[in-house]
């Protein structure tokens, strides 16, 4: 529980990457970007009137453009972007696990002050026994398990795309509606943000697993350019 609320609150708190910039700077960007023709509505934010940083998106709701921009949290009112996108993780996960245990402490209060049984006494007088058992128990029980599947789901998928596919769920998502109107397939693991499992989630999450993995750190609020991974830039330079 104490996890879980601290989780919840670093991901509520914690800036997720807003583009911040003053009305001066917002000038210079616009005349220094119009006078070199880079003015690009695709990397320039109309709202903000600052050029967005590589895998930014402006979020309508919080309106600011958020560096690496994942999605906009309804359970947490918040956008999840590349400043609290680790806390997000955390907190789905000792979510799932607080509802699990809630789940499993609701078994074996039935187990243990109701008289009924599913083998002896089957499915509708099982569940009759329980509500009639305690009602406040079953509406526990119903809501942490609606809580355990969204938030075990979006754990699960959060995991995959930040370990196999290296990309965040606005990218994925931008992806697969490109991928419908393309006549190839588009692979999403090929993409320059996919660096292996390995690399992935140490670069995610900042560990470098006791010197196994070095994890390499980009600060996607001011990464304007594609950005290679050290051992790629090697693999460029030999070739």
């Amino acid at each position: 529980m104490i996890g879980f609320l601290y989780f919840f609150y670093k991901t509520w708190a914690t800036d997720p990457g807003f583009t911040k910039a003053s009305e001066e700077e917002r000038k210079t960007n616009i005349i220094t970007l119009a006078e070199t023709g880079c003015l690009d509505f695709r990397t320039f934010c109309t709202s903000c009137l600052v050029r967005k940083p590589l895998r930014s998106l402006h979020c309508p709701v919080c309106k600011s453009c958020v560096a690496r921009y994942d999605q906009h949290c309804l359970w947490t009112g918040r956008c999840i972007g590349f400043g609290n996108h680790r806390y997000y993780i955390f907190f789905l996960f000792f979510l799932s696990v607080v509802c699990n245990w809630i789940i499993y402490e609701s078994f074996m209060y039935w187990s243990n002050h109701c008289a009924t049984t599913f083998r002896e006494d089957g499915l509708w007088t099982y569940l009759n026994q329980i509500v009639a058992c305690s009602p406040w128990v079953l509406y526990i029980f119903l809501l942490a398990t609606f809580h355990f599947s969204w938030s075990s789901f979006l754990l699960v998928n959060q995991l995959f795309q930040i370990a196999f596919l290296g990309l965040t769920s606005h990218e994925r998502t931008s992806l697969l509606k490109q991928s419908r109107h393309m006549k190839q397939p588009l692979s999403l693991r090929r993409t320059p943000y996919n660096l292996g499992f390995t690399q992935n989630l140490a670069d995610f999450f900042q560990c470098g697993c006791f010197g196994l993995v070095k994890p390499y750190a980009v600060d996607w609020t001011s990464q304007y350019t594609m950005v290679f991974h050290p051992a790629k830039e090697k693999v460029l330079r030999s070739v």
